[in-house]
């Protein structure tokens, strides 16, 4: 009875156990498949995933694992990728993300590779779907191209290319190391000039820029130059007789300068002290001119404005003195050059200034200044006076 009841007590025992370590396995297989994570879902478009993306594959963010894949569907040609994300990593995946598949070597299984775009504003949410811009080739992809490649390249004619350039260089190794040693002193020498070519090359792009802006003015003017060329063609006739009639006067204008050329070369002699006098004195014409404008509007205010006749007062005075030799000979004495003395406006300054005195010679009003008596007598009998003293 003893034993019996020891028999039944090991076999509850040993089922308890098997019973435990098969809870053990299965809780520890869950947890490796991420059953007792607390994840919020995320899909990935991609137009394909490629064969070595399988579920249970890494999502990462800057390199840290935040998640898993838990389905790959496919759907009209593209993939959606379900991905779980930790909920202990939402807070640090920002919303706007691409998404790349890729290998961590070349024969390696693929992982998705979350990218910040930085456009979007918070956190992932739940649902959310991301595109994927970037899907890596796999290497039994690159194999199929690179056969692809080959069936176009055709091998035994790349054979044949090879073998020629293999017998060209044959023995001529010599000549091609010469050739080479060459070039590099060539391309030594020619070093110290490419910041010289660089920024003549950038200024000629600058001067091109030029030609084509100014390439419309260009044509505009060879069509003006042809439709000039044509009238010339259909003026021609024209345009000879002109030729004729210059030819024609030239010829009367040299007959007639040959004739008059001694006059010519004496009149231009005579006239060259004048001419240079008056090319002395040229800067006092524009303000003799400017002070003889303004003195005019002055002159018409004074004797009556616009309209007809001059209001004067007039007296009879005698005569200057007679000319006396050698007392009144002229004499040029004046060496001080072109002067304006303030025309062709004078101020108030200027009016006060002393009147220049020019060393002429004979002067008619030398002498000293008349009295008002003598002035009201000159106007009453300045004739009679005159005939009294001869003047």
């Amino acid at each position: 009875m003893t034993s019996v009841r020891l028999i039944d007590r090991q076999l509850r025992l040993g089922v308890t156990f098997i019973l435990l370590l098969g809870l053990v396995i299965t809780a520890a297989v869950l947890q490796y498949r991420g059953a007792f994570r607390d994840t919020i879902p995320v899909t990935v478009a991609a137009d394909r995933a490629g064969l070595t993306m399988d579920t249970g594959a890494p999502v990462k963010y800057r390199g840290v694992q935040v998640g898993t894949v838990r389905s790959i569907t496919a759907r009209d040609g593209d993939v959606e990728i379900g991905l779980a994300i930790d909920k202990d990593a939402v807070a640090k995946v920002p919303r706007g993300l691409t998404a790349q598949l890729v290998p961590p070597t070349a024969f390696g299984a693929r992982y998705v590779q979350l990218t910040p775009t930085g456009h979007g504003t918070g956190t992932i949410a739940p649902s959310q779907q991301i595109a994927a811009d970037h899907v890596t080739v796999e290497v039994d992809e690159a194999f199929t191209h690179l056969t692809d490649v080959l069936d176009a390249a055709q091998p035994d004619q790349v054979n044949n290319a090879l073998t020629a350039v293999a017998g060209a260089v044959d023995q001529r190794g010599q000549r091609i190391g010469m050739l080479i040693d060459q070039s590099d002193r060539y391309l030594s020498s020619l070093r110290p000039s490419l910041d010289t070519l660089a920024s003549d090359v950038r200024r000629g792009d600058d001067v091109i820029a030029g030609y084509d802006k100014a390439t419309p003015d260009f044509l505009r003017v060879f069509r003006n130059l042809t439709r000039t060329s044509d009238t010339l063609v259909a003026k021609q006739g024209a345009l000879h007789a002109s030729t004729r009639e210059l030819r024609a006067f030239s010829d009367a204008t040299r007959l007639l300068v040959r004739g008059a050329e001694s006059g010519l070369r004496s009149s231009l002699m005579l006239l060259a002290p004048v001419t240079a006098l008056l090319d002395r004195y040229s800067p006092e014409l524009p303000c003799l001119v400017g002070g003889l404008a303004g003195a005019n509007k002055l002159a018409e205010n004074a004797v009556g404005g616009t309209n007809p006749g001059v209001t004067t007062i007039t007296r009879i005075q005698p005569g200057a003195e007679p000319y006396r030799y050698p007392r009144n000979l002229p004499v040029v004495g004046d060496h001080r050059g072109p002067g304006c003395y303030g025309l062709p406006w004078v101020d108030g300054d200027e009016a006060r200034q002393p009147s220049p005195t020019f060393v002429s010679g004979a002067n008619p009003h030398a002498g000293p200044a008349t009295t008002p008596q003598q002035d009201v007598s000159t106007t009453l009998f300045g004739a009679l006076a005159g005939l009294v003293t001869g003047r």
